[in-house]
């Protein structure tokens, strides 16, 4: 077998259809099946069954597209790396995060490596998390900076958390509950609560963090993909807003919002975490880009204790 086999049975499978898939792949639909047909019969076993309507990969055709997806990626890779390496450039990398690591991280990262590497070229995409793990998986994206519990946890992806950092609500100058020296956090659900979009577990646990009752929801007043839309909403309304201690980092940015006092027994932490394809090489602009990530995330770390 050989790499454009392995391209028409990954095509053939995530087709569904012979039609489909030849389109796809440049092929009429007698030469695609002549080629499945030849790989079936250099491995000796059934990849496809073959019905009037539609195409179903067998189990073993399954383990065969699992691993010919990877064959495949790391085709691409060594094509990339050679060509970087004949140029001696960095060439150039894909990251997506999440809207709250992209407001407390990202421009610290994109700083970094502007410093670092002048020359490498840099696609950085804020979205919510659902969006970016499909990017990731289409192979779009080199890695994800998201938060750690909306991290999937299946043996397809590698996993890096960074730091944890302590969270506060922050509210406009003169909200009604900035006035006190010490809140409780069942305070916070009389007021309208604006967020990005959160995984199911994070949200669950900031609904329990905020004493709901058992079966009450968690109903945002708004929720947008940009934190500065919502930093600016709250400036506005008596709207809450949760955000790390890296908000602080550019003061200018808080202008107009204070944070609430609340007990350290009642601290909330959010973390981060890096995660990308496994059993794929990133390539040396990933693992560079990675890095200043990390850098970016230990910078000024307070402590947890």
């Amino acid at each position: 077998m050989n790499l454009r086999q392995l391209e028409h049975v990954v095509a053939l499978a995530e087709e569904g259809s012979f039609a489909r898939a030849a389109q796809r792949v440049h092929l009429s639909q007698p030469a695609l099946s002549r080629s499945i047909q030849s790989i079936e019969e250099e491995l000796d076993m059934a990849l496809f069954d073959r019905t009037t309507r539609e195409v179903q990969i067998t189990p073993a055709g399954e383990t065969v597209v699992r691993r010919a997806k990877k064959v495949l990626f790391e085709a691409r890779c060594l094509v990339r790396d050679v060509d970087l390496l004949r140029n001696h450039s960095i060439g150039s990398v894909s990251f997506g995060a999440g809207p709250y690591p992209a407001a407390m991280l990202l421009p610290a990262v994109l700083d970094t490596l502007a410093q670092r590497h002048p020359q490498l070229r840099i696609d950085a995409r804020t979205d919510n998390w659902k969006n970016s793990l499909e990017a990731l998986y289409s192979e779009e994206l080199d890695f994800l900076i998201v938060d750690i519990r909306g991290a999937p946890t299946i043996s397809e992806v590698n996993v890096i958390p960074l730091p944890r950092h302590r969270a506060s609500w922050y509210a406009r100058e003169g909200h009604p509950l900035a006035r006190f020296a010490s809140l409780d956090t069942h305070q916070l659900q009389a007021f309208p609560i604006i967020s990005v979009p959160l995984p199911d577990p994070m949200r669950d646990g900031l609904r329990k963090w905020l004493r709901y009752a058992p079966g009450d929801e968690l109903d945002f007043h708004l929720v947008c993909n940009d934190v500065n839309v919502l930093q600016e909403y709250a400036r506005k309304t008596d709207a809450l807003l949760l955000l790390t201690s890296h908000a602080l980092s550019n003061p200018s940015r808080m202008t107009g919002l204070v944070p609430l006092s609340l007990p350290s027994r009642s601290a909330l932490w959010l973390q981060f975490c890096i995660i990308h394809l496994a059993g794929r090489t990133l390539s040396p602009a990933a693992e560079q880009a990675i890095r200043a990530v990390q850098d970016a995330a230990a910078a000024n770390q307070p402590s947890s204790n």
